[in-house]
């Protein structure tokens, strides 16, 4: 991320970790909203989903930050606070020396238990389809905006060509492993056959302006293994978002703070986008035995400096751009989700 590191981790990091010194501080994996965790004041929410960010606590002068529970996560956020706290230093804005920073690995089984305590249970029977993702931004598809849902979720259910499609949101985010085990969920619990993902990804390859192309794709590296799928998407695509979308190799890697110059030289040339979900996501699909798909918007290019970043994401230029690709985004699922064929008893 170069120069715009510290203004993505400004807008990141909790109010609790710039207040003041701790002994120490660890972040953890817990979903708490309520007293005596602190909600962090950055949160947007003038958006319906991915919009609860980690809460705090202090107990005993140490200061435990609290994540969504999944392993991508609490390492990311634990690397965000420590790099912001490492910049704060050397620029001269800490008179005292930094807090140690440190985090509790979170496991398969501890977010498995937090979705379950979650209002996904509650989720609808005998869904064929699932869309996840940036599901808010498909205003053409979904219709009048009434989720159903009080809690982490909420979804909206329509029939598309004698199927059930649910667009289903997180108000937490659909960080890296987690996302995994919400598509286990889908597929083991409520019978689902398809998950479809709309999100944005970083390229890795030069000459891909952001917030101008679309990605897609049936590979992925996760943890140097390469899962294949079948993209489902990849027909409707062809049919009506050729010109403004890039088919290639995507790379799972668990947090944007891991996309160094070095891990870039390194890279192999068959890779050309990364982010934490994609990978963690198919695999689940390909384990489950269901279809998967993804269509993100190139958002941020790791191979070369443009002004449009992670860091600037409210910029107008930005929401333009962004704009004119969920529509092309919502010709693309309309098209396939009015070509596949209803259940089958």
């Amino acid at each position: 991320m170069g120069a715009s590191l510290p203004r993505y981790l400004d807008l990141k990091v909790h109010q609790a970790v710039r207040e003041r010194a701790y002994d120490g501080i660890t972040v953890v994996g817990a979903y708490r909203r309520t007293y005596p965790s602190t909600i962090f004041q950055g949160e947007k929410r003038d958006k319906p989903f991915n919009w609860q960010r980690p809460t705090a606590q202090i107990i005993n002068n140490h200061l435990y930050i609290e994540c969504f529970p999944g392993y991508d996560y609490v390492e990311h956020y634990a690397g965000a606070i420590a790099s912001f706290l490492g910049i704060q230093q050397r620029q001269g804005g800490m008179l005292t020396p930094p807090s140690r920073v440190s985090f509790q690995p979170a496991s398969c089984s501890d977010t498995q238990t937090a979705l379950k305590a979650t209002n996904i249970c509650e989720f609808p029977e005998r869904v064929d389809i699932v869309v996840l993702g940036m599901v808010h931004r498909m205003e053409r598809l979904i219709g009048p905006v009434d989720w159903a849902g009080d809690g982490c979720f909420a979804w909206k259910v329509r029939q598309f060509n004698g199927r059930k499609v649910a667009f289903l949101g997180f108000r937490p985010a659909f960080w890296g492993d987690i996302s995994g085990e919400v598509v286990h969920y889908l597929a083991s619990r409520c019978g689902v056959r398809e998950v479809l993902y709309l999100g944005k990804l970083g390229s890795v390859k030069k000459g891909l302006r952001p917030n101008t192309l679309l990605a897609t794709g049936g590979l992925s590296y996760v943890r140097g293994q390469a899962v294949e799928w079948e993209n489902v998407l990849e027909g409707s695509v062809a049919r009506v978002a050729q010109a403004c979308t890039v088919t290639g190799n995507h790379l799972t890697l668990g947090s944007v703070l891991h996309e160094t110059k070095h891990w870039l030289a390194t890279l192999p040339s068959s890779v050309d986008f990364v982010d934490p979900e994609v990978g963690m996501m198919a695999q689940a699909a390909v384990q489950s035995g269901i279809r998967f798909g993804y269509l993100h918007i190139i958002s941020d290019n790791v191979a070369e400096k443009y002004d449009e970043d992670l860091s600037n994401e409210r910029m107008r230029s930005v929401l333009t751009g962004r704009s004119k690709l969920y529509e092309v985004v919502q010709d693309v699922l309309e098209h396939h989700l009015s070509s596949v064929v209803g259940r089958s008893p």
